[in-house]
């Protein structure tokens, strides 16, 4: 007896199997949520510093305030979404996880040197606008290669990173909200749709 076919069964697997091919299905809510917290600290920390250190060593904390804050963002995210990977039996670095970098890392590095110009210049008010605008730039640019509610954050910090740019002086507030609550909220959408 030969078996029944179902065309909209074979077409969810067809659909199935050609979006595990273009897209990375491996990012991880849990790393969203661990990334706002952690940018949450950073800022915490930043805000302690500024009552604490003198005006002329305050940049220097600053920038290594920051680099600790990604360096953990991004150990974090490869944590997580290697585990979640695993998890489904996905591959963490195919040819989607390498055009979502490549796509990440162009607008990331623009922006990363326009901020060390900013720094070299001592021009500060900006930076919290720029990181939040370049960012949400590189997650749209690399949102193809992704669950679409990776557009949905590139736009929202975005639309941060310019209310920041308007409003400079809540900088760091704006960065904290973007970077902060947006990720967490961002990551508990991605955990209960995806990961539960």
């Amino acid at each position: 007896m030969e078996p029944i076919n179902d065309p909209a069964r074979d077409l969810s697997e067809i659909r199935l199997m050609m979006e595990r091919s273009s897209k990375i299905l491996s990012l991880s809510g849990l790393a969203g949520i661990i990334i706002g917290i952690i940018a949450l600290w950073g800022v915490t920390f930043a805000q302690w510093i500024h009552t604490r250190v003198s005006a002329e060593d305050i940049v220097g904390y600053l920038v290594a305030d920051a680099i600790v804050v990604l360096a953990l963002a991004i150990s974090g995210a490869v944590f997580f979404s290697n585990r979640m990977a695993k998890k489904k039996g996905l591959p963490l670095w195919n040819n989607p996880a390498r055009y979502l970098v490549t796509d990440l890392a162009i607008p990331l590095f623009a922006g990363g040197v326009f901020c060390v110009a900013l720094l070299m210049h001592h021009t500060y008010e900006y930076l919290p606008a720029i990181m939040l605008t370049f960012y949400g730039l590189a997650l749209v640019n690399a949102s193809k290669f992704a669950v679409k509610e990776v557009r949905y954050l590139g736009l929202t910090q975005l639309t941060i990173g310019l209310l920041a740019a308007l409003f400079y002086q809540e900088g760091l507030n704006f960065w904290a909200l973007g970077f902060g609550v947006v990720h967490i909220l961002y990551g508990l959408r991605i955990y209960v749709k995806y990961e539960k």
